[in-house]
């Protein structure tokens, strides 16, 4: 019997995130089984409708009510989820949710299944903002049938987390397609490393720079492809700061349309993911490089590490140690990693099948 399922969420698309992402593998997963789903999100851009059909799936966009830092809080949202929930078999909840306050207490915990994708950072004037979202989390999980992580390596460091283990499902989200090419033979021996993503602070890009510069200065070939918004006005200083203390190897590319996200990562020999920011939970975007068999150097940050660590399919540096990382490129390069080898432990460890088994039994 197929099943009504609302999905409650801050952000969905045409935004872009890795939580959408996984969404839309939940959405696709479900409606194999010709489940119908709603998305109730906010409308973060005025441009979008406020009500439509994609793909079968409703969107309702609900405007916010107030914006602060890169979040908002829409009191439409929590009004239209009181409306319409209890036509719904099951509910969905996507944290971090800002409107996780007031809608957890009017959920029935046998119909609600938490994802709990991380636990947001603030700086320290800002510490109540991560205090709210992390004791809402704990009621969340409390008032919930079933909870989701991306991985246990991460949501178990979190304080009080582990007590929650009966209801807590680790399922990771996988990549659709293992890409094929030609390889390009032309590079006279020049290593080419590469980061997509946003340019933030929390990202640790300084410290890949930095390593960038011990490469030049040991004369070893490379260049460094650093691919995100440069134009992005919340970061416009730290970027900044990173083109001053960045070498004639680095390349600041901005925003990469889907083709040029493919050329990029045909191009690179190596994938680095320098986060600093210790409720990075997992970095999907690891997952997007091994499919085009290039190795992965992470930063040692539970969740993050956790893809090296279970595919094998790179390195593991000391956070915020360019001299680390500095180490790992070396012996990424010298070892030369099978890119097909890389596919396939990508492909052994998250795969659509686990995926759509592990979902399916939950919703």
């Amino acid at each position: 019997m197929s099943k009504k399922i609302l999905i409650v969420t801050d952000f969905y698309k045409p935004h872009k995130s890795g939580i959408i992402t996984y969404i839309d593998q939940i959405i696709d997963s479900v409606k194999e089984r010709e489940d119908s789903v709603t998305v109730l999100t906010t409308l973060h851009d005025n441009n979008l409708r406020k009500k439509e059909l994609i793909n079968g799936v409703e969107i309702i966009r609900c405007k916010p009510s107030l914006k602060f830092l890169r979040g908002f809080y829409s009191i439409e949202l929590v009004i239209k989820f009181f409306v319409i929930y209890k036509k719904y078999n099951l509910i969905n909840l996507h944290l971090p949710l800002t409107e996780i306050l007031p809608i957890i207490f009017f959920t029935n915990k046998n119909n609600t299944i938490l994802n709990y994708h991380c636990l947001p950072f603030f700086s320290l004037h800002l510490k109540i903002i991560s205090l709210y979202f992390y004791l809402f989390g704990l009621i969340s999980m409390f008032r919930s049938k079933e909870v989701i992580t991306l991985s246990l390596d991460y949501f178990n460091k979190i304080s009080l987390h582990k007590y929650f283990h009966k209801k807590i499902n680790e399922i990771p989200p996988f990549i659709k397609k293992i890409k094929y090419y030609s390889k390009n033979n032309n590079k006279q021996n020049r290593l080419t490393i590469g980061y997509l993503g946003r340019i933030s602070n929390e990202k640790g890009l300084e410290y890949l720079i930095k390593a960038s510069n011990m490469l030049m200065k040991n004369n070893i070939l490379h260049n460094l492809i650093i691919a995100g918004d440069t134009q992005d006005l919340r970061f416009k200083k730290y970027i900044n700061n990173l083109k001053n203390i960045s070498n004639q190897n680095t390349i600041f590319t901005g925003k990469l349309n889907e083709k040029q996200k493919e050329e990029f990562y045909k191009n690179i020999d190596i994938f680095v993911l320098p986060s600093i920011n210790s409720f990075e939970a997992f970095g999907i975007v690891q997952l997007e490089a091994m499919s085009y068999g290039k190795p992965v150097i992470a930063s040692n940050i539970k969740g993050v590490k956790s893809i090296v660590e279970k595919t094998k399919n790179g390195y593991i540096f000391k956070n915020k140690n360019p001299k680390d990382l500095y180490s790992k490129i070396i012996l990424c390069k010298k070892k030369k990693f099978d890119s097909e080898i890389v596919k396939k432990n990508l492909i052994l460890n998250y795969n659509k099948i686990k995926f759509d088994k592990s979902i399916q039994n939950l919703f």
